[in-house]
């Protein structure tokens, strides 16, 4: 069966003859190219049954791929201390980043900041203490 999927253009390694699939990091041609190739052919219908499954297992390869290249989240080659200086950072690269994918996002959230400064010093005459003096 693996002589018939490499026939038809798609990669098979000795970890995929397994039942895995093969996409490299990133290569999105790759990953469609695999979906199209589910069309009609019965040694891929025979090994994932529908269409889904196999669709399922072309993802998680291409996620899978993915995370063995850069590690996921942590990075045992290159740990992060969490200091305050490292998360004021990151807070602040993390601020730049969505401002610029969401330009309106600064104005909304000035005018938020506004409202609840106004609402501070209308309430703050307002509020009545509950401390009994003398207790």
């Amino acid at each position: 069966m693996s002589a018939m999927l490499e026939s038809e253009g798609i990669a098979v390694s000795s970890a995929s003859k397994s039942g895995s699939i093969d996409i490299r990091e990133g290569d999105w041609k790759s990953y469609l190219q695999h979906l199209a190739k589910y069309n009609g052919n019965p040694a891929l219908a025979d090994r994932y049954g529908d269409r889904n499954a196999y669709q399922r297992a072309c993802a998680l390869a291409y996620l899978g791929r993915r995370a063995q290249v850069h590690g996921g989240v942590y990075s045992t080659r290159h740990p992060h201390i969490m200091t305050p200086q490292y998360l004021a950072d990151l807070e602040a690269s993390n601020k730049a980043t969505r401002y610029t994918r969401y330009p309106w996002l600064r104005a909304l959230m000035t005018l938020l900041a506004e409202i609840e400064q106004i609402q501070d010093q209308i309430s703050g005459t307002n509020v009545l203490s509950f401390n009994i003096a003398g207790k």
